[in-house]
């Protein structure tokens, strides 16, 4: 359902343009009237709805609503019908902020309108992962007063220059003989590349798709579909190259639409080392800037990292008392495990661990996890707030 007076720019007062804005609400286990509120943050995708992820388990256990608020110019929530640079100049992870800030403010007092009330403030508690990760702890960092807690799975929170951690997280997690296959494999499209006196244009996206499908595979969970086949093709002498194609062909296919098969084989991994040395951490640089040298001050945050995943150097490292952070380790603990599961895809209902290298990790994140949601919930019931 839409909330229509979104504000365009919350930055300025002279601009009282309004757009509409998707969001969704879960109420099956909303505990009336005196229950938390969970804002399920929404990322830089399209927001079709609040999936059953683990957050339906704490929904449950907690007695609390989720309400879902999609980000600003995805899916529905458009502010113009066209994407010029011009219309596009409102689209920033601050002017978001404020959506999310809104909007909480918006369904608070919806609610205190249907139970025929006034002035009372729900204990609210706010999610995220990736992208909406960060979101979740910066909201918690701007507007303390809104929310009693959040956690910030699987989130960039850091500006790292030149984050070359990415590559060496990824030959850590590949494992010596899986690195080794890898790194042949960009030396033979170099030499292949070097040979060939003809030129191959092509778009910088698909060289970006090309390197991204190595690092998506520890990313998300799933270094047994690339690993195992490269190895194996490196000790029978077969082409890495074309090996390298066949794992994007089954497990990429929206890369092919790019270029034919051949051009694959020609062109995959000359980029790869390239493309991830530089990564599209810059898109957030700025925020990322501002809100990093003051994430040591967040207070009731969570943070949650998979050992194995290369964003985890540009997220916190070291826990603290008011600002837990934790590393899972397990084979295959990628993106927001502690939320989704394992691998990522397909989709684990209720986040379940079951597929999990080591179910354990999980599961012992997300009962402390639980304690701190307890705590915090509870010193919010008790003080009669919304936060803390």
């Amino acid at each position: 359902m839409p909330i229509s007076h979104l504000t365009l720019d919350h930055y300025s007062p002279l601009d009282h343009h309004k757009f509409q804005q998707r969001y969704y609400e879960f109420l099956d286990y909303f505990r009336v009237p005196a229950g938390p509120i969970f804002l399920k943050i929404c990322g830089e995708s399209s927001c079709d709805g609040i999936a059953n992820d683990y957050i339906g388990v704490l929904a449950k256990k907690f007695g609390a609503a989720v309400v879902s608020l999609e980000h600003r110019y995805y899916g529905k929530s458009l502010p113009f019908k066209s994407t010029t640079t011009e219309n596009l100049r409102y689209l920033s992870s601050k002017q978001a902020l404020f959506d999310l800030a809104v909007f909480r403010q918006y369904y608070q007092e919806s609610l205190n309108l249907k139970l025929n009330r006034t002035g009372v403030e729900n204990p609210w508690f706010v999610f995220g992962v990736s992208y909406s990760g960060a979101l979740s702890a910066w909201f918690r960092l701007k507007f303390p007063h809104l929310t009693c807690g959040s956690l910030a799975s699987s989130a960039v929170v850091l500006a790292v220059y030149n984050y070359s951690e990415f590559d060496q997280q990824i030959g850590e997690s590949a494992g010596a003989e899986c690195k080794a296959a890898l790194q042949e494999t960009t030396q033979l499209v170099e030499e292949r590349l070097a040979s060939n006196k003809k030129a191959l244009e092509i778009d910088g996206d698909f060289l970006y798709f090309l390197a991204d499908a190595a690092a998506i595979a520890f990313q998300y969970g799933n270094p047994d579909k690339l690993c195992p086949p490269l190895v194996q093709a490196k000790k029978d002498g077969e082409d890495l190259v074309e090996v390298y194609a066949k794992h994007i062909f089954k497990w990429h296919p929206q890369m092919i639409a790019f270029a034919p098969h051949k051009l694959i084989q020609d062109i995959i991994w000359i980029f790869v080392r390239r493309s991830l040395e530089k990564t599209f951490i810059l898109r957030l640089t700025q925020l990322i800037c501002i809100m990093g040298a003051q994430i040591s001050q967040v207070q009731r945050s969570f943070l949650q990292m998979g050992l194995k995943i290369p964003w985890r150097h540009a997220s916190k490292q070291i826990s603290s008392p008011d600002m837990p952070s934790f590393v899972m380790s397990c084979h295959n603990c990628g993106h927001g495990t502690d939320m989704r599961g394992c691998p990522q895809s397909p989709f684990n209902i209720e986040g379940n661990a079951k597929n999990c290298g080591s179910p354990d990790a999980v599961e012992k994140v997300r009962h402390q996890i639980i304690e701190k949601m307890d705590l915090w919930l509870s010193e919010c019931h008790a003080s009669g707030r919304s936060s803390m």
